[in-house]
């Protein structure tokens, strides 16, 4: 403390948690003058504001403001820095917040704006004080009108008045620049400056661009800014001569021109100016030759991107009102298809858009960028049209200006430039509130999006930081005395008529609109099972989108586009969201390495028709971890990996192309194209079709993997040696898994065409696809970056390399394709648009495709793979909806395909090795909830209680070529042992596990032709 009992601190000290405000130089230099936080409880001599979490007691009004929350007794008071002795002093106290403050020409007094009175937090009234800086024991004097309203305050050149921005009586219509004289009686002599123009004087702030007045070098001028067209503008006026001869001059406008910074020395102004190509720069004006030059290249990083332009409309409203409007969007020459429009309202309501670079919301860009129009309209309230058109909404919020926005969109639908299947509404602030009370009065809107909401005009004047305020001057009077005017205006009122999907951005701090505004209309679309969904932004107060931190911004932004664009971007209707790619790449390496899968690919195709009827493709890809952990390499996107048993879907095809051709019959034996069939049960072998192949229902036992030799007539001694294969079942009696199934399908593939197996799915599929990492055999896959399989895990838990690369050469129709994530997608497309190929050619007819996806057989166990079968697709039934898909393992590797038509999109996971099955479940659960809104069902888990069964009926063996089967009672209950190749599994009542299998799979015993057998594996 120093002797004189000032504060003395060092010059960068603070004086309180809450900071300070800006600074302000004396005229010599050697002090500055400053706004900041006094708690007016707080002890003498106490270094700041009490504690925090202590209780706030609340009598009047202003307890709170937004981006500080409850501020108690904490006020905002002038302070003086002297820089030479480092010493500090608070200038004022008092129950009420002072503005920031000006010196006077002189240095010896400071002017700031303050409602003083008790009851300034119900009237709004403030006006001007002056304080001797120097005299300790000075109070601030009140100068000018003893009524009004007093924002900001500086001084002329002769200290003799004050300029001020203001209002003369309540804050209702345009701010004026006034001209106050200090001596004299309180109020009178005061001019309005910029009378003359009947435009709005705009001092600056957050969202409202402008500047503070400012005097020129000789003091005869004053340099300010007003509002015109949306846009502010520079003006000036001489303080010279008679009232009656002081008339503004424009000294920088033009459309699109936005100031939001100035400072004037001289004869010379500096601006922060906006162009409709410049997000802003410092521009200079000489003010005496009018010309000014830009003197920052700041937006040169960005000289490369070509905004689109906002092109300048009016819309002429049924009553003669005319509001000017801006579209956003690209045309091209010929392109007359309406396309679809976005309604972006601005906030206020007194606020305006105008033709500048905006760099907040960039949605607009990226909309106009993805075929849309973005229309921004300035409607009744907007600012810079005159007292009039600013005054039009108050007591009307919502009544007095929906036909501003309603009426352009219906021109623009008119026009062919708008398509009225695909509008939608957005706006922040005011445009929130607007965004609700239009789609509660009109359906035409098939997304919305409203951020800093009002909902509820009740809550709002008894909540909101300046609801009180709200209530006097825009809403009529408070709730109470007019409520049928609050319910005409309040979306609330009619939440029960909107149906239009509703997204609700919010920052959990604001104070001028409260988060439960946002929590009303989230509440009551949820109730309603409209949908919605509400982001909050934490810390986020209701200027979040300006002053928060830039991932708000962007996720903002982002936002907006996606919903917009999923519920309005479409003619059939609501789209799903876009695929993020950063996220699943995420997702899948954070699954991959809790699964412990070395190495994973992961493929997302969403195909649909664009605008033009055109092909719309979306292919994200991912790739995670290693192809060999042994080599280190590491999986990339476009590695080759096995895709195992999904091959059959493609040998399918194959039979199906031939088919289609006529060259095949599907329900003729297979010995009228090969006699020399000869299969265990002779009956079988006279009557068996490609259909009882393609189904899986031929009873020959799947799981024969012999090996016949790497030679091009491999398929052939393969099908010779089902001779001495067994019937698992009776021909058609039942279905059961069989891999066998689809070489005899590969061997009668060969017949028909002359070539291998190998050689004709190049031919007629893989070529005709177009794909160029998609292979056989393993000499070609030798040739791209190849995936190595991985068998259990070492003693450190790391995967183990498999010891062989792959199956027999005579197993390749049933699972031996090695291809890419693309490559299975580019398959699936085909499937997916009635087998047509991305270049317009056919790989299949659609009849053929149709056939390949519909139910042709049912599954004794509907829960190891699907619920039923098609002609090689597995079918499965989630939530309602089909999809097709097929998985496949081979030695180490596993891959998984699942397509849902009803949504043109497919999936693909291609992996080798490690808990793959249970990456899948968890990835794609994820995929199918996030991409399509689908609730994906788990594979059955055993349950947690034991469950009484009666194995007596059970009891016995059971065998087939691929597994001997023991059925036997045990300690009172039943348990059952399986020996196949390498596998060890072990099953009770509640339980099947394997060091091998993952996850756990259910026993199913089914009598599908009156005999009671086990169907372990889906066999």
């Amino acid at each position: 403390m120093a002797e004189d009992g000032e504060h003395d601190q060092g010059l960068g000290a603070g004086l309180d948690p809450l900071g300070a405000g800006a600074s302000v130089w004396s005229p010599d230099g050697t002090r500055i003058a400053f706004t900041a936080p006094v708690d007016i409880a707080a002890a003498p001599d106490a270094p700041g504001p009490s504690a925090p979490g202590r209780p706030v007691v609340v009598d009047r009004l202003d307890f709170q403001t937004d981006g500080a929350g409850l501020v108690g007794t904490v006020r905002r008071h002038l302070h003086v820095l002297d820089l030479t002795t480092g010493r500090c002093r608070q200038i004022t106290d008092g129950d009420w917040y002072a503005s920031p403050p000006a010196w006077s020409p002189d240095g010896s007094r400071l002017v700031f704006t303050a409602g003083t009175a008790p009851n300034a937090d119900l009237t709004a009234q403030s006006a001007t004080h002056i304080v001797a800086v120097d005299d300790h024991a000075a109070v601030p004097v009140r100068v000018g009108p003893t009524e009004g309203v007093a924002t900001s305050a500086g001084w002329t050149a002769d200290s003799n008045a004050l300029l001020v921005v203001g209002h003369l009586d309540e804050p209702v219509g345009h701010a004026r620049l006034l001209h106050v004289p200090i001596d004299g009686e309180p109020g009178t002599g005061v001019t309005d400056l910029a009378s003359s123009l009947d435009r709005n004087v705009m001092p600056g702030g957050p969202g409202y661009p402008g500047a503070l007045p400012q005097l020129t070098g000789d003091g005869r001028t004053v340099v300010f800014c007003v509002r015109d067209r949306g846009c502010t503008h520079v003006y000036a006026v001489d303080l010279d001569g008679m009232e009656r001869e002081r008339r503004p001059r424009l000294l920088l406008g033009g459309a699109g021109h936005t100031v939001s910074g100035m400072a004037v020395r001289g004869s010379t102004v500096a601006l922060v100016l906006a162009t409709p190509t410049s997000f802003g720069e410092i521009a200079v004006l000489d003010l005496r030759s009018g010309a000014w030059t830009v003197r920052t290249a700041h937006g040169s990083a960005l000289s490369d991107v070509e905004l689109f332009p906002r092109v300048e409309r009016e819309f002429t409203i049924s009553d003669g009102t005319v509001v000017q409007g801006w579209l956003i969007g690209d045309r091209p020459a010929g392109d007359d298809a309406p396309r679809p429009l976005l309604l972006d309202i601005h906030g206020g309501p007194h606020n305006a858009w105008n033709a500048a670079a905006d760099p907040v919301h960039l949605y607009h860009q990226l909309l106009a960028a993805r075929g849309w129009n973005v229309l921004l309209i300035n409607p009744r309230g907007s600012d810079g049209y005159g007292e009039e058109f600013f005054d039009a909404v108050n007591s009307a919020w919502g009544v007095a200006d929906a036909q501003d926005f309603l009426e352009p969109v219906d021109a623009l639908v008119a026009e062919g430039i708008a398509d009225p299947a695909r509008l939608a509404v957005t706006g922040y602030s005011y445009g929130g509130y607007m965004t609700c009370y239009l789609t509660g009065h009109d359906d035409r809107f098939a997304a919305a999006v409203a951020g800093g909401i009002v909902s509820d005009l009740t809550s709002m004047a008894g909540s909101a930081e300046d609801g009180h305020f709200l209530a006097a001057y825009e809403f009529g009077g408070p709730p109470w005395a007019d409520p049928d005017r609050y319910a005409a205006m309040s979306p609330l009122t009619r939440v029960d008529q909107v149906h239009t999907p509703t997204l609700i951005l919010h920052g959990t701090d604001d104070l001028v609109c409260p988060v439960g505004q946002a929590a009303q209309w989230h509440t009551a679309l949820r109730e309603r099972d409209v949908p919605t969904q509400m982001v909050l932004y934490p810390g986020g107060s209701h200027l979040f989108v300006l002053e928060g931190p830039p991932s708000h911004l962007l996720d903002f932004n982002s936002r907006v586009a996606e919903w917009v664009e999923r519920h309005a971007d479409s003619r059939e209707g609501r789209r799903r969201p876009p695929i993020d790619a950063a996220h699943w790449q995420r997702r899948l390496a954070f699954l991959a390495a809790r699964h412990q899968v070395p190495g994973a690919t992961l493929g997302i195709l969403r195909t649909r028709p664009d605008a033009n009827g055109a092909q719309d493709d979306v292919l994200v890809e991912a790739a995670y971890g290693m192809l060999n952990t042994e080599t280190g390499v590491a999986a990339t996107t476009d590695s080759l990996f096995q895709i195992g048993s999904v091959s059959k879907v493609w040998t399918a095809t194959l039979v199906m192309q031939l088919a289609d051709e006529g060259l095949l019959d599907l329900d003729a034996p297979l010995i009228t194209v090969l006699p020399e069939l000869a299969l265990a049960d002779p009956e079988t072998t006279k009557a068996v079709t490609m259909r009882h192949l393609l189904t899986h229902t031929s009873g020959i036992d799947g799981d024969v993997f012999t090996d016949t030799g790497r030679g091009d007539d491999c398929l052939e001694k393969y099908v010779a040696g089902l001779a001495d294969v067994p019937q698992n079942h009776p021909l058609g009696a039942t279905w059961s898994y069989c891999n066998s199934g689809f070489s005899l399908m590969g061997r009668v593939v060969e017949r028909i065409t002359g070539v291998t197996w190998d050689q004709a799915i190049n031919e007629r599929v893989f070529a005709r696809l177009g794909l160029r990492r998609t292979v056989t055999l393993p000499e070609e896959a030798l040739l791209h970056r190849a995936a190595v399989g991985h068998e259990g895990f070492d003693d450190d838990g790391s995967p183990r390399r498999a010891p062989v690369w792959c199956l027999p050469r005579s197993l390749g129709p049933a699972g031996l394709i090695t291809s890419t994530t693309a490559d299975v997608l580019t398959f699936a497309r085909a499937h997916l648009h009635g087998g047509r190929t991305a270049d317009g050619g056919r790989l299949l007819s659609e009849a053929a495709t149709t056939q390949m996806a519909d139910r042709h057989a049912e599954l004794p166990d509907p829960y190891t793979l699907g619920d039923s079968w098609g002609l090689g697709w597995i079918r499965f039934t989630w939530d309602g909806q089909l999809v097709l898909g097929h998985d496949g393992n081979t030695i180490g590797q596993s891959a998984f395909l699942r397509l849902l038509p009803a949504e043109g999109l497919a999936i693909t996971l291609l992996t080798n090795g490690g808990n793959a099955r249970d990456l899948y479940e968890d990835l794609f659960q994820e995929l199918f909830a996030e991409l399509a809104g689908l609730d994906m069902p788990r594979t059955p888990a055993p349950s947690t209680h034991p469950s009484t069964v009666d194995v007596g009926p059970h009891v016995g063996v059971y065998e087939r070529a691929g597994a001997r089967l023991e059925v036997l009672e045990r300690d009172g209950g039943g348990c059952c042992g399986s020996r196949s190749p390498g596998r060890w599994p072990i099953w009770s009542p509640t339980r099947w596990r394997s060091t091998r299998c993952s996850p756990w799979m259910p026993p199913v015993i089914a009598s599908p032709y009156g005999t009671r057998t086990p169907a372990p594996g889906a066999r």
